[in-house]
């Protein structure tokens, strides 16, 4: 389903590449996620996600800048780097931009995870085939009763009980 096309009145999921999409300007689905996002902002749509969700997210953004600034993408060198503390605080301003972005997203709930949620994830990742962090938001769904999810990940159209609001179809 096109993502521009939501305008139910239930609860959406929002997934992490929604967010870095956003946070890193991305040229093709960039701006259906801002689209979506603003109408999160402005209570229009009744989205939810996680500290899960927020924490994938900061991690993402915050190797992506050391990336940048090192102008490497070998993970092991941007890690080893991040250890010098004069360098994390250098990159950190992209995870404090994102945090006060979360704040202006007046439709945006940040449920809370629990470990019966871990539990689950374990037992849905195996039925449907999905990596631990996508079954563990699928458990969250499952719990909370929420259909949807606002994502670019085709691996959530594996979940039966679950419909798919994916930016790539945006035109």
């Amino acid at each position: 389903m096109k993502l521009d096309d939501f305008n139910l009145s239930e609860n959406i999921f929002i997934d992490a590449n929604i967010f870095i999409y956003v946070s890193q300007s991305e040229p093709m689905y960039g701006r259906a996620c801002i689209d979506f996002l603003e109408r999160v902002e402005y209570m229009e749509i009744k989205a939810i996600t996680t500290p899960v969700v927020l924490n994938e997210v900061s991690y993402k953004l915050l190797i992506a800048k050391a990336g940048e600034l090192l102008d490497t993408d070998r993970f092991w060198k941007i890690h080893e780097e991040l250890k010098d503390q004069k360098f994390i605080k250098t990159c950190y301003g992209i995870v404090e931009e994102f945090r006060e972005y979360i704040g202006t997203l007046c439709g945006l709930r940040v449920e809370d995870v629990r470990v019966n949620d871990f539990t689950r994830s374990v037992d849905l990742g195996y039925e449907f085939g999905l990596i631990t962090t996508d079954s563990y938001h699928v458990a969250v769904m499952e719990r909370l009763g929420i259909k949807h999810i606002a994502t670019n990940d085709s691996d959530f159209e594996r979940v039966d009980f679950v419909e798919v609001w994916d930016p790539q179809y945006w035109t």
